[in-house]
């Protein structure tokens, strides 16, 4: 597939993600549907992912035929969520309502920016895995760093770092500890 087309680049983006290229026409229960492309994601993400086009398809049509796809998983007992992504110019409000009916729809837009991949990532989120960015520096331990914050924590709070160091059973007698000396303090306040 030329990557240099939308479709193509969606379809590129998606495989890298891990999903699968479905066979071309996509056949559900012996009917045949025609889509530029169509994958399939694993078990963790198992949904049925058509690409459409609707530079070169009309939006009626489009609806028409996801309409039937989505009857034929239904009569099939498919399990698998339906999932649109739309390249081209946005459908209209009724075709994209009409759409969502029946699936997900994830529109994409044109391309304006310089980072015509960052904003093609944007819009299929919901379908890649998440990317953590890389730690510059080492993960310091947490009870150190506040242990060196001291003077600038509330009492209660540092009060709270010593027990941490002995475990969440420590940390919870030191809790109650705070909140009785509170209330008492509150009754206390409240004779006088």
């Amino acid at each position: 597939m030329n990557d240099s087309t939308p479709v193509g680049r969606i379809t590129s983006m998606l495989l890298e993600a891990g999903y699968r290229s479905a066979s071309s026409p996509l056949m559900i229960g012996g009917l045949k549907f025609d889509f530029p492309a169509a994958l399939v994601g694993t078990e963790t993400s198992p949904d049925l992912i058509l690409i459409a086009d609707t530079a070169f398809e009309q939006e009626e049509r489009l609806v028409t035929k996801l309409e039937g796809v989505a009857r034929a998983l239904d009569v099939a007992k498919s399990k698998r969520p339906l999932t649109v992504v739309i390249a081209g110019p946005r459908p209209s409000s009724a075709n994209l309502e009409a759409m969502s009916r029946v699936c997900r729809v994830l529109p994409t837009g044109t391309v304006l920016d310089k980072d015509a991949e960052g904003s093609l990532r944007n819009w299929l989120a919901v379908l890649l895995p998440l990317r953590l960015p890389e730690a510059h520096a080492p993960i310091a331990n947490a009870l150190e760093q506040l242990s060196k914050l001291g003077a600038g924590l509330d009492q209660e709070v540092a009060d709270l770092v010593i027990p941490a160091k002995q475990g969440m059973q420590a940390v919870q007698l030191q809790l109650h500890q705070i909140i009785d000396d509170a209330v008492a303090g509150g009754k206390e306040d409240g004779a006088a």
